[in-house]
């Protein structure tokens, strides 16, 4: 009898598929021969993902909070501009979420442009960051990208 020392057909490679999120602090495994791993994260409790109706809201209260601003009214009117198109793409029977992040990124630009050039716009900075933390898993986006923050 021979003996049989040829390698496995499968000699241990390693498949890892991780959808959607952001992740920090992953185990990943390594080991001969089969093995599967298993791990769930979840983000501080039942965060649940936003209603089309919240979705809706929050943007109201984006415009809101533009409409009452002490911005110029150019700027305010570039700005309400770019948060229409906003939440028509949210709006759409099919919600277009990468319109509306590049949307509400291009009214926060217009924002972020007053306040540098005319130091307009201060406060509205701290109104939109608890927004947009919401809004920004819905949208697949940092809130840091949707809103410039420096």
């Amino acid at each position: 009898m021979a003996e049989n020392n040829s390698q496995p057909k499968n000699p241990g490679g390693m498949s890892l598929n991780i959808g959607g999120g952001q992740f920090s602090g992953v185990q990943v495994g390594q080991a001969a021969g089969d093995m599967t791993q298993n791990q769930q994260n979840t983000q501080g409790g039942a965060e649940k993902e936003l209603t089309l109706p919240e979705v809706a809201e929050l943007m109201a209260q984006i415009e809101s909070i533009f409409r009452n601003s002490d911005l110029p009214e150019d700027q305010k009117k570039q700005a309400l501009k770019h948060l229409d198109y906003a939440t028509d793409a949210v709006n759409e029977k099919e919600p277009d979420k990468n319109t509306a992040a590049t949307s509400l990124q291009k009214a926060s630009k217009v924002l972020k442009e007053a306040n540098e050039t005319f130091n307009a716009g201060e406060g509205i900075w701290q109104k939109l960051e608890p927004i947009a933390k919401q809004l920004a898993p819905w949208l697949g986006v940092a809130a840091k990208s949707l809103l410039f923050f420096t």
